[in-house]
């Protein structure tokens, strides 16, 4: 019995000196047993080792989250999908201070308790809030839905609801303060996705107001008419729905619909009927009685007229608002430069200031009867004070239609049959009341070659005026505070055209220089032109020879105190024109002609 006791207390003895180690120096490096971080026993682990374990027993990669959709969809996340990481130097430290802190007298008494009791702690977690923002958006993208907002189609003259429809949108926010904290705790957890619907911008009781008006619009076809018709006023003028259609304009938002004819697709369709609608305004032509010193009417004044486009689509919108269809377009009348109420007196036309004359002794029939109808474009024209006078704006068309006939003019380098030739004889008129009145000549050309009409009566070379319209224009300024008035007279006897004009006296003076020219340049060798349409062996003469020249017109001009106001000049640069023939088939040119479009031989 005795040995048996010896034996049990070595056993003894043994098994208290081997607990006395492990509780003592055998656990200085590592961890006391019955210690525990959330599931995983570190008890007796060295640092690594427990680390090592902690990556294994914790439940970061378990997908233990699920979130619910609304149609019963499901995602599963784990704690680390989420953003969730353990701090394992922070975990373990918190971990391994049990037990080695104590002083050493205590040391084991307190790690006896430890593993008698057990301890269990928490791991220490970190959390990326971005990254569970991102793992969450990628559901927030499948569960999103725009809403769609009500909308109205045309077909035809048709309109038609397109309905609208509620759409959603997750909140991401409730979503993480629900599951929080539930990632903190490691637990799983089912979290139904919190969803907010979107109602549609546009409802479809909104769009059903739109359809509304646009059947109301689109109803009848818009008539337009002119307001207060007179007799030979156009229309009126019918715009079918299905036009109107086209121009519709639907705007639709929130806090505002509406339903218009778009304006510039109007303003575009009402532009033809602008142009048709529109009368230039009449002035009054006049002329001077020298023996009452007043005012003889010619011709009254008209008023003109246009539509106002923008106003015009204004009232056509407001109108078809108001569910009328026949609306009456805006007209604005315009008034005449020159009414025919104005007196002698309001116009400051007292006296003759300024004749212009020349002769057209030996024109032909036509080219007689071009310079009367073209003269009498200009009988009765008021200058206004400050207004450049232009003759192509006063002369108009001159076309067979206006009444002028064929005769001869100028073209280029040719002298050929054209209607209205002789008009520029009525404007070298003008340019010689325009000089001699002492008015500012703005425009002037001189014609190509030298003109025998215009040096009769003594005028020399450089004293015409071309008129091409509309390149060519022959235009003074009246440059006067009074108006000037122009009259136009033929005296047939002596084949004299001459303008007058009348306004009040600035007693300006004009010093004629000139013109003075220089040697003649001869036009070189005639021209012969093959013609194969002409009998054979005949020639036909096309144009007379003219020599070349340079003449300069020269004019000093003086106000009443014999102040200079201007000079100024006027150069002509006729070139030398050779004759011209046609010759047929079988004619030989003369020796140093110029031929053009012979055969060869």
């Amino acid at each position: 019995m005795s040995r048996l006791l010896i034996v049990l207390s070595a056993v003894l003895l043994t098994a208290l000196l081997a607990i006395g180690w492990m509780l003592g120096p055998g656990l200085d490096q590592r961890f006391v047993p019955g210690v525990w971080v959330w599931n995983a026993s570190l008890g007796g682990m060295s640092p690594e080792e427990a680390a090592a374990r902690l990556q294994i027993e914790l439940p970061l990669h378990r997908p233990d989250i699920v979130l619910l959709g609304p149609e019963g969809q499901r995602w599963s996340f784990s704690p680390a999908d989420l953003g969730v990481s353990i701090n394992s130097e922070a975990t373990l430290a918190q971990a391994y201070e049990p037990g080695h802190v104590t002083a050493s007298r205590r040391v084991f008494g307190e790690r006896l308790s430890i593993m008698l009791d057990g301890m269990r702690l928490s791991p220490v977690l970190s959390w990326n809030p971005d990254i569970a923002w991102r793992a969450l958006a990628t559901v927030g993208m499948e569960l999103a839905r725009p809403a769609q907002d009500a909308s109205v189609q045309l077909q035809g003259a048709q309109v038609v609801l397109a309905a609208g429809s509620i759409g959603r949108r997750m909140e991401v926010s409730q979503t993480l303060e629900a599951l929080l904290p539930n990632l903190y705790a490691l637990e799983p957890i089912e979290v139904v996705v919190p969803v907010t619907d979107l109602p549609p911008g546009v409802d479809d009781g909104q769009a059903e107001q739109v359809i509304h008006i646009a059947e109301q619009i689109l109803q009848a076809p818009l008539t337009l008419r002119v307001p207060d018709p007179k007799e030979g006023d156009p229309g009126p003028w019918k715009i079918a729905p299905d036009v109107l259609a086209h121009m519709l304009l639907i705007q639709m938002a929130a806090d505002e619909i509406s339903v218009t004819l778009d304006q510039a697709a109007l303003a575009q369709h009402l532009g033809a009927l602008a142009m048709a609608l529109y009368r230039e305004p009449v002035d009054a032509t006049f002329d001077f009685n020298t023996d009452t010193i007043q005012l003889d009417l010619i011709t009254p004044s008209a008023m003109g007229r246009e539509m106002d486009v923008a106003a015009t689509v204004s009232r056509i919108n407001d109108m078809l608002a108001d569910g009328q269809h026949m609306v009456p377009l805006v007209i604005n009348q315009i008034e005449p430069g020159i009414p025919d109420t104005l007196t002698a007196e309001d116009l400051g036309v007292r006296e003759l200031v300024a004749v212009g004359e020349s002769y057209f002794t030996g024109s032909s029939s036509a080219r007689d009867r071009n310079i009367r109808l073209g003269a009498s474009k200009f009988d009765g024209v008021l200058v206004a004070p400050g207004e450049v006078f232009s003759f192509n704006e006063h002369l108009g068309d001159v076309t067979s239609e206006a009444g002028y006939d064929e005769s001869y003019v100028i073209i280029g380098n040719r002298t050929v049959p054209g209607v209205g030739g002789g008009i520029c004889q009525v404007a070298t008129t003008a340019f010689r009341a325009a000089y001699f009145g002492g008015f500012p000549i703005v425009e002037r050309w001189p014609h190509a070659y030298r003109v025998g009409y215009y040096e009769l009566g003594g005028f020399g070379p450089g004293f015409d005026a071309t008129v091409y319209s509309p390149i060519v224009d022959f235009r003074f300024k009246n440059d006067t505070p009074y108006h000037l008035l122009v009259h136009t007279e033929i005296d047939a006897a002596s084949s004299r055209l001459r303008y007058l004009f009348y306004s009040t006296a600035t007693n300006r003076t004009v010093e004629q220089i000139g013109p003075e020219w220089g040697a003649p340049i001869p036009p070189g060798p005639s021209v012969y032109e093959y013609d194969e349409t002409l009998p054979a062996g005949t020639v036909k003469k096309l144009e007379s020879a003219h020599n070349g020249l340079n003449a300069v017109l020269g004019r000093i001009v003086k106000d009443g105190d014999g102040n200079v106001l201007y000079e100024d000049e006027f150069v002509s640069d006729f070139i030398p024109w050779p004759a011209r023939y046609a010759f047929g088939p079988g004619y030989t040119p003369p020796a140093g002609a110029e031929v053009v479009g012979a055969p060869a031989p």
